[in-house]
């Protein structure tokens, strides 16, 4: 398999392109900081209901309004006019982290993922029990509410907290690793964690 050997770097300009009716926009953007991506994902507020049977339904109440005032702040360039609509699809491609393997390294997790622009490695150690637990407690707050709803509140600097002790190193950054990476592979190697203890506990029966 090929690999993308380019380096991210949350300094560079970012040019997205969106199709519209009209065609294509291009809109001159640069990285949130780790502070504006945390800003965001403490004032989403994901709405989870319960439709019996087993089925639920999430929706995020204020998702499009948040990102609107995201991408405002960081936009470089005030033309073309987006919508907030438009607004979340420029967020969706800033925030790509998707997890393409992760594999023991001996005491360690070998974190591969697709970045905006670039494929990333992170070398983290394996996460204790006590490290899994506070990082469970710290990072999702579930609010019970009537009708059968529950609120979810996301704080991924409990991710960044535990990346911090974990990382042992990365490749294909130039630069610091933004936030919204570190919480997609700390829990990349949480989860792995899981399956594996998953699979002992399988095998002693």
């Amino acid at each position: 398999m090929e690999t993308n050997t380019a380096a991210f770097d949350a300094n560079r300009a970012i040019a997205i392109n969106l199709r519209a009716p009209g065609g294509v926009k291009t809109i001159r953007v640069r990285f949130p900081s780790d502070e504006e991506w945390s800003e965001r994902q403490r004032r989403r507020k994901v709405i989870i209901k319960q439709m019996g049977r087993g089925l639920s339904e999430t929706i995020v109440a204020n998702g499009e309004d948040l990102d609107a005032a995201l991408v405002a702040k960081i936009r470089t360039e005030q033309t073309p006019e987006i919508d907030p609509f438009e607004s979340m699809k420029v967020v969706e491609q800033l925030s790509q982290a998707d997890v393409d393997d992760v594999v023991p390294d001996g005491d360690a997790f070998r974190v591969t993922m697709r970045v905006l622009g670039a494929t990333t490695v992170h070398l983290l150690k394996m996460p204790s029990a006590k490290d899994v637990f506070e990082y469970r407690r710290s990072f999702a707050r579930v609010l019970d509410m009537p009708y059968g709803k529950q609120e979810l509140t996301i704080n991924i600097t409990a991710a960044a907290d535990l990346y911090k002790r974990l990382m042992t190193s990365t490749e294909n950054y130039a630069g610091a690793v933004p936030v919204i990476h570190q919480a997609v592979a700390v829990k990349a190697a949480v989860d792995a964690l899981d399956s594996a203890f998953a699979e002992d506990r399988g095998a002693s029966f």
